[in-house]
């Protein structure tokens, strides 16, 4: 039981640890730092459509197209789980199946990770100006059979992104538009190892949450996105073209939170539309000249969403190669919605998927 025993205690310390630190922040990849659940269904393709908040983190130059002078106003909140996680809990394998020995125990522990999450925004947007404050946090927990000194661990790993983005645009032309953002952002990516052999540490960590918080570091920083769409509307199929300059310049930060380099990214869009149903089908690739040094299957976003009056929206694709599905329900001053997607927070496909799902609920208009 020993590793049953203190694995509980690592997790417990490093969630009351999360509950205490305040907001973390941290950038490894080119992935934006926050994409609305709807979008992250269609692959998370955003360059050439972009739903409600997510426009001020995808692509600025979009704001203009909207049919009403206030495109959004209102929160929107989203809890993230792990897929596998809930799985394994529905079919009461979790743990262990009852009268199991240590050995079922310790290879559940270790064939399975921990991943939660949330977001939030409260934001403002109209056909020429916009404004959202945000927060996104998502811990990832993992054993590990041989650690850095040979023996099993526990990784925790959090990726936190929140701070406040204001957007303003233009379209001097009808086929083409063009958006700036300034953005104050907050940063911080720990990883924490714990040999579970380590009781010293175990009860360090357990009894002393600010031996954590001593090995974070509370970055600041500003940037900047530039947003351009060149857009052809017949009657019933338009043509789009998104171009992107994330963090003109890099965004730099106080501490010793690397910087955000400069990135460019463009993505291409298809709508079929009626009256009441548009089809919108979509290719986007992030980080043009690899700044980020990732592969191609994680800067190439693919998908698909279909609108129904508004009312009911279907979008599906693909997200660093993973499938994505997801329905929204519109009504009028309510949204609920539900996203199934992977990310690979490893270097090549299959090496750290977590396949997690989303659900989130939405207030304004």
């Amino acid at each position: 039981m020993f590793l049953k025993k203190y694995f509980y205690k690592v997790s417990i310390a490093a969630l009351a640890f999360l509950g205490a630190a305040g907001p973390l922040w941290g950038k490894s990849s080119s992935e934006l730092l926050y994409t609305e659940p709807f979008d992250l269904a269609a692959g998370g393709t955003t360059l050439t459509r972009a739903s409600q908040e997510g426009i001020v983190f995808a692509n600025p130059a979009l704001l203009p197209l909207g049919g009403a002078w206030i495109r959004w106003m209102g929160f929107q909140a989203g809890f993230i789980l792990d897929r596998d996680l809930a799985q394994s809990a529905q079919n009461g394998s979790l743990g262990g199946a009852t009268g199991s020995g240590e050995s079922d125990y310790v290879d559940e522990l270790f064939s399975r990770s921990v991943h939660l999450g949330q977001t939030a925004t409260l934001s403002f947007l109209n056909q020429n100006f916009a404004i959202s404050v945000f927060d996104r946090v998502e811990v990832d927990i993992a054993g590990e059979r041989f650690g850095d000194d040979g023996l099993p661990s526990v990784n925790f790993g959090v990726e936190a992104y929140g701070g406040v983005l204001t957007s303003y645009a233009l379209r001097p032309a009808r086929w083409f538009s063009l958006g700036f953002t300034a953005k104050h952002l907050y940063a911080s990516e720990p990883e924490i190892k714990v040999p579970l052999t380590d009781q010293e540490k175990i009860r360090q960590l357990s009894s002393d949450t600010s031996a954590l918080r001593e090995q974070i570091a509370m970055n600041q920083g500003t940037g900047s996105d530039l947003g351009m769409l060149f857009l052809w509307q017949g009657h019933h199929l338009d043509l789009s073209m998104g171009l992107k300059v994330e963090d003109i310049g890099s965004t730099r930060f106080t501490g010793d939170q690397a910087s955000f380099p400069q990135t460019y990214n463009a993505g291409f869009g298809l709508a079929l539309h009626g009256t009441k149903e548009v089809l919108h089908l979509s290719l986007d690739y992030r980080d043009i000249t690899n700044e980020y040094e990732e592969k191609t299957f994680k800067k190439v976003y693919l998908g698909a969403r279909f609108m129904l009056r508004n009312m009911l929206g279907v979008a599906c694709g693909l997200y660093q190669g993973i499938p994505t599905a997801g329905l929204r329900l519109d009504l009028f001053l309510f949204k609920l919605g539900v996203t199934a997607y992977g990310r690979e927070l490893g270097t090549y496909p299959g090496d750290r998927q977590r396949n997690m799902v989303t659900i989130y609920t939405s207030f304004g208009f």
